[in-house]
């Protein structure tokens, strides 16, 4: 099966980006965490992401954000289903990744969760992006501005050229702006940050109360 095929078809579903790894480059996953601990013979991994406007940032609320981002996971859900069945089709084995899964492994204490395949590390090693210093994706075209999702599959696929480092050398905009100061240009502590990411409302909902790394990084206006 020829990977750009592949990636045109994600595109026809209506993904903005698609990247291709083999499963090799997935070495420093942590253990049960590697493709091969959801899928003992995935060969390549397909990454897929959308991405969201810029205008969100210049609201004055969170609200439109929130529903940008809670639409997109439900449209990359449904672009992983699509590509697995047609990868099925073709007679191969295909697992896709939801976007927005539920945490298997949860350390309370710490309030850290860890999905079963890091879908930003995942689409690194396709080739979409390099990890910035506030962790998120960085994209050549959309910058931090994507979600993302994942098939895994024994199709033999060959692999997209890595993206280069894009995170600017000394810049720490994100780093001195977060204000749980959870950042440390290699990791997030997540338990400081939930307590400020996601708040509910008096009526029950959930809203995505601080993107403050990612609106202040230079790659959001891209």
């Amino acid at each position: 099966m020829d990977s750009n095929y592949i990636k045109k078809l994600a595109y026809s579903f209506d993904a903005d980006v698609c990247g291709i790894g083999s499963v090799d480059r997935f070495k420093d996953a942590p253990k049960g965490f590697h493709p091969l601990d959801i899928y003992s013979e995935a060969k390549s991994v397909i990454s897929i992401g959308k991405h969201f406007s810029a205008s969100l940032f210049d609201a004055s609320t969170k609200v439109p954000y929130t529903f940008v981002k809670n639409k997109t996971f439900q449209m990359l859900d449904d672009i992983s289903i699509k590509l697995a069945f047609y990868i099925e089709a073709q007679g191969y084995k295909a697992i896709p990744i939801p976007t927005d899964e539920p945490y298997e492994y949860w350390d309370d204490e710490n309030k850290q969760g860890r999905g079963i395949l890091s879908l930003k590390h995942a689409a690194q090693a396709c080739g979409v992006g390099c990890i910035g210093k506030n962790t998120l994706l960085i994209n050549e075209k959309y910058g931090n501005r994507l979600y993302l999702g994942a098939i895994i599959t024994n199709m033999e696929l060959t692999s997209d050229d890595l993206t280069k480092n894009l995170c600017t050398e000394g810049c720490e905009i994100c780093l001195k702006s977060c204000p749980q100061s959870a950042l440390d240009g290699i990791t997030i502590n997540q338990k400081k940050c939930r307590q400020v990411c996601a708040t509910s409302t008096p009526g029950g909902g959930i809203i995505y109360s601080c993107y403050t790394c990612r609106k202040i990084c230079p790659f959001s206006k891209l």
